[in-house]
């Protein structure tokens, strides 16, 4: 590896880690439907779950689930690409349990580490229309991963006042300091050990259908220029 990649690996996501901490404590921020997700955590039958979110609400999801649920174990799936290890080193300073693997490298073996640890009470993170989209597209691998750990898909998404979206694959959303931000969680969907291909493909669907109901609803709920403030976390 070059001296300058080694130096990258080194700064930028140390860099990134501080700007989202930054931009995260200059937000007005206001949560939706956070009862849902309580229930689930306060639930006997497992106190974990599986919170989904398009690729391009990367940014802030890591920061946000570490304001409102504390240091509770969480795992994510990065892809085994270069590119993919800023990404790797970003999150671990969030403290997520990091599993490398795509669906051309180390698919399979990455799924199964996947399990496991939602097994062991670990929450679980991710993009399931990533990491190279197609954008806002459901892959089968979430709803499969529902039904082998009996675990609940939570759809998450948000919206920011002051932001930009960046001319990427998946539009990456870039929140600003100094803004307004409403996350809004969906309601917890629950895939049957017994599901057919075809429910699961229905599933799949509902849970596009749920993430982009939480946009709308974050973005609607904003307030307009003038209005009443949203409370703080």
């Amino acid at each position: 590896m070059r001296p300058t990649r080694k130096l990258l690996l080194k700064l930028l996501p140390a860099a990134g880690y501080l700007v989202i901490k930054l931009i995260g404590a200059t937000q007005r921020t206001r949560v939706l439907n956070l009862p849902a997700v309580r229930r689930v955590f306060a639930s006997p039958r497992r106190g974990c779950a599986i919170f989904a979110f398009w690729h391009n609400r990367l940014m802030m999801i890591p920061y946000v689930y570490r304001r409102l649920f504390g240091m509770k174990d969480i795992v994510t799936l990065i892809s085994s690409s270069m590119d993919g290890e800023y990404f790797v080193r970003a999150l671990k300073l969030f403290r997520p349990f990091v599993i490398r693997g795509s669906s051309t490298r180390g698919g399979s073996e990455a799924f199964r580490a996947l399990v496991r640890r939602i097994r062991e009470g670990m929450d679980c993170i991710i993009t399931p229309d990533g990491p190279r989209g197609p954008r806002y597209r459901v892959q089968p691998g979430i709803v499969a991963l529902a039904r082998l750990t009996r675990v609940p898909i939570i759809p998450v998404s948000y919206w920011s006042s002051r932001s930009r979206t960046l001319r990427t694959w998946d539009g990456f959303f870039v929140t600003l300091p100094f803004g307004r931000t409403t996350y809004v969680f969906g309601e917890p969907a629950y895939c049957p050990a017994n599901a057919s291909e075809s429910e699961m493909e229905a599933l799949s669907l509902t849970l596009a259908e749920a993430l982009h109901a939480a946009t709308r609803r974050a973005r609607e709920a904003l307030p307009r220029p003038g209005g009443v403030r949203s409370p703080t976390l």
